[in-house]
């Protein structure tokens, strides 16, 4: 199920041939109706990197057992921030959009240092 889950969102989010949810809402009935939820996350996630980036500040990304990561965003006009923790899976479909990749682009360096996601003290 988990396969065919992602599966979905990856379609959902083609350029070329999207999957429409309208036309093909029975797939999204019962628990793949997860799927649309899980797009609209990492649509959302997306369009704040991309304002992030336009501002010139990276996210902190402390990554986590099984290609997990958790991304703590900078909230551009207030001093709050927003906490991700993304799958492994999750993970590889923001890849696949330019504020994603730019985002995860020092997670993927091996020897980069990793930062913690909380500053204490």
């Amino acid at each position: 199920m988990r396969e065919f889950l992602y599966r979905l969102v990856q379609r959902l989010q083609e350029e070329a041939r999207p999957l429409s949810r309208n036309k093909h809402f029975h797939a999204f009935a019962g628990e793949a109706a997860r799927a649309l939820r899980i797009d609209r996350h990492l649509r959302d996630l997306a369009r704040h990197l991309d304002l992030l980036r336009t501002r010139g500040e990276r996210p902190r990304i402390r990554p986590l057992p099984g290609g997990s990561v958790q991304l703590v965003l900078q909230h551009p006009t207030l001093t709050i921030v927003r906490t991700a923790t993304l799958s492994a899976e999750e993970v590889q479909l923001l890849l696949r959009t330019p504020a994603g990749a730019w985002a995860l682009a020092a997670e993927q360096m091996p020897d980069a240092a990793v930062k913690p996601a909380v500053n204490r003290g």
